[in-house]
């Protein structure tokens, strides 16, 4: 009973683990554009999938609907220091190579009615 009891405990520790708040944001069109679109930083946690995070950035941009898998990706980051960095010189790194880079605007919030 008490080797159960330690499984659990454990178990349920990386459950909760799993759930720190992470920050992110998508590039798309990275490879060779000709538009680079970058999302603004977003809070989410450790237990969403970079799967289930396109899916949401897709429904969210119009821009990123129709750009191929290998094309979109999905960063994660620890703080949003780190993540608005990269945006930074994400925007550099693609202005060098001489391609647009379209920082999207976060959507603005849905109305209740």
């Amino acid at each position: 009973m008490k080797t159960l009891l330690t499984l659990f405990a454990i178990i349920g520790g990386f459950a909760l683990h799993a759930q720190n708040t992470i920050y992110s944001h998508a590039i798309g069109n990275w490879r060779n554009g000709p538009v680079v679109y970058i999302t603004p930083l977003f809070e989410t946690t450790e237990a969403t999938t970079k799967t289930q995070l396109k899916e949401q950035l897709r429904a969210q941009y119009p821009e990123l609907k129709d750009i191929a898998d290998t094309d979109f990706d999905v960063l994660l980051f620890g703080t949003t220091e780190e993540g608005e960095e990269s945006r930074r010189l994400l925007k550099v790194k693609y202005g060098i190579r001489k391609l647009q880079v379209v920082l999207l605007e976060a959507p603005p919030p849905a109305k209740e009615e």
